[in-house]
């Protein structure tokens, strides 16, 4: 079974129920956008508390024990919830801040890029599950959270004013894991000393 389970998207043309106001408004943003039309760009860690306010989605932490028994899925990330009024994003009661962040940026990026038509009246919009899954939709779902979470002017400025370059540094000054940071400057390629305190060099 695929962990994604595509969001019903319905309008009165069609005679279903008109799609969530807070996921129709922000489908197609990237994340740049998301965080420009409702949190702050420029100050970090970012806020993640005020763009979800704003946007009109929840976060709520839950403990998915019972779901991964259940459903012998693995251990369970997080969710997205949603009807034709509201959506939810549920987290790991257990994970760590750092992990939870991510998690919620995660399906930020799925809410904005991976919706699809269906036919289900009150559907569940992707698992995040803790496997490797090497798809373009979940990978294309991290890459999205990276650039929420760490946004590249920042991430310059942060870089040149920091001075040592090292990925745990940044990281912290981003409140993310040294993990996600890593990848983040694999992606954009910059050069940088990892948690071993090896350089890892980009021409």
């Amino acid at each position: 079974m695929n962990n994604i389970i595509y969001f019903a998207s319905y309008t009165k043309e069609n005679g279903g129920a008109p799609m969530c106001p807070p996921i129709k408004k922000i489908q197609g943003k990237t994340a740049y956008e998301i965080l420009n039309d409702y949190g702050n760009k420029n100050e970090i860690p970012i806020n993640l508390e005020v763009i979800l306010k704003n946007i009109g989605i929840s976060a709520l932490p839950m403990d998915f024990t019972y779901l991964e028994e259940k459903m012998n899925k693995g251990h369970i990330l997080g969710l997205v919830l949603s009807n034709n009024k509201n959506a939810v994003i549920y987290y790991s009661a257990h994970d760590t801040s750092h992990r939870q962040r991510f998690t919620i940026a995660h399906e930020l990026g799925h809410i904005c890029k991976q919706l699809r038509v269906d036919t289900t009246d009150y559907p569940y919009i992707d698992w995040r599950i803790d496997k490797q899954i090497n798809n373009t939709i979940e990978e294309n779902a991290n890459i999205f959270a990276g650039e929420l979470l760490i946004p590249l002017h920042k991430l310059k400025e942060e870089y040149l004013a920091l001075g040592s370059y090292r990925s745990k540094d940044l990281a912290k000054r981003f409140g993310v894991s040294v993990n996600v940071m890593e990848k983040r400057l694999d992606y954009l390629k910059i050069s940088y000393y990892n948690n071993e305190g090896q350089a890892v060099i980009y021409e």
